[in-house]
């Protein structure tokens, strides 16, 4: 069994050894002879990294598998992982961020005072109501994570890895 955690510990572990089998190419790709000895067979490193590269697409694909069929439960409705990700990480914050920029607009300087005109500043929204939707939106997300922590701990994927 393999779960979705351990799927990008694994993940965020070769993409390190990647890397440092990059660094190792780049830098003994060439050497300057008799100065220096190989330390690497560079064609080695590029099937360690080709191999590498493999396994990670495996697991990628996995998660992407796996968060496209499994479904839970959000809000009374049953919908996907990769629904949830999406509501998470771009939906919600995307709503916030739109709520938030109901502003209230200052009267610029020139109109305060006795020779201006009679204006004022005339509200589109409830400023209550706005913080009250940002504060729903962003217990939503609290308990997106919490489901997404869950998932993560518990759901196997070890039967999409290919």
């Amino acid at each position: 069994m393999m779960t979705i955690l351990q799927a990008l510990k694994k993940i965020k572990h070769l993409d390190r050894k990647i890397g440092k089998s990059q660094e190792r190419i780049g830098k003994w790709c060439s050497y300057i002879s008799p100065i220096e000895e190989p330390q690497y067979d560079t064609n080695k490193l590029i099937q360690t990294v080709n191999d590498l590269l493999s396994e990670r697409a495996k697991l990628r694909h996995a998660l992407h598998v796996t968060n496209a069929l499994h479904k839970v439960e959000f809000k009374g409705k049953e919908i996907t992982v990769d629904e949830l990700l999406i509501l998470s990480t771009v939906t919600i914050p995307q709503q916030i961020e739109t709520l938030r920029m109901l502003r209230r607009k200052e009267k610029p300087y020139h109109l305060q005072g006795k020779d201006a005109p009679e204006c004022k500043v005339v509200l589109q929204y409830d400023p209550a109501g706005r913080d009250r939707q940002i504060d729903a939106l962003e217990n939503d997300l609290d308990i997106i994570d919490q489901i997404l922590d869950e998932i993560n701990i518990t759901t196997d994927i070890s039967s999409y890895v290919k």
